[in-house]
């Protein structure tokens, strides 16, 4: 099994088993690449709301209001870095080899990681648009794109390095009611997301969401692909509601 499929089975298990310590940021590609979370959030905000209209009525104190639709919903998280705690398995690494090398802990990088999410605003090369990511924590598994990331630098060092940030993260997601976005088992009368894996295929995903194999076009055209056999292990795939 490939690096890159063994993160996207390992993003699918943290989904699914509920079994996450740490939060990560998924990004759908070829890569399933994780953004490593260095202190899990004290707290997030998701917000799901509905827009009306109303209307004045001539000779009448109470308008005429229109339900107009469901905005799609939004996650807010806030997120802490710190140069003198490890970012990641990797990171841990590094620090010991500037141990033995005699370099400082103010030598250490946190801009990386941190450019790796303000780049999730970015236009993600043919694809003409931005990145899609899963935000992984606990039983969270919120799917959409990054909308805003905004970035306060806290401390630096003598030479402006930064040493701290806080990352408030905004993504915009799929319209789900919290408790199917909480749970990847959702009913198929429900928008969802799904890892595409080493092992799985578009015909294996419309059997266990739908119940029938055929409807892997419905899957094919809500993601725009032409060759169900050329899916990049990694891609995250949007699964349509069956009433779409």
């Amino acid at each position: 099994m490939g690096f890159s499929s063994a993160i996207a089975k390992a993003a699918v298990s943290v989904a699914e088993k509920l079994t996450s310590t740490k939060a990560v940021i998924v990004i759908d590609g070829s890569s399933a690449e994780q953004i490593p979370v260095q202190f899990n959030p004290s707290e997030y905000r998701i917000v799901d709301r509905s827009n009306f209209s109303q209307k004045e009525r001539r000779n009448n104190n109470e308008p005429v209001v229109n339900y107009s639709g469901s905005p799609l919903s939004s996650l807010s998280v806030k997120l802490y870095f710190d140069s003198d705690e490890p970012v990641s398995v990797g990171s841990v690494a590094d620090a010991a080899k500037n141990l033995i090398s005699g370099k400082s802990k103010e030598e250490q990088d946190i801009t990386k990681t941190i450019n790796k999410i303000t780049a999730l605003t970015r236009i993600d090369g043919d694809n003409h648009k931005p990145p899609g990511c899963v935000f992984v924590w606990g039983s969270l598994m919120f799917s959409g794109y990054a909308e805003s990331v905004s970035v306060s630098y806290t401390m630096f060092d003598n030479k402006g390095k930064p040493l701290r940030a806080v990352v408030d993260l905004t993504m915009r997601g799929f319209n789900d009611p919290p408790e199917q976005r909480k749970s990847p088992f959702m009913s198929p009368d429900r928008t969802k997301a799904r890892i595409m894996t080493e092992d799985n295929s578009i015909w294996n995903i419309a059997e266990n969401e739908y119940g029938d194999v055929r409807e892997w076009r419905r899957i094919a055209d809500a993601n725009n692909i032409d060759d169900p056999l050329s899916i990049p292990i990694g891609k995250v795939l949007k699964v349509p509601s069956i009433n779409d």
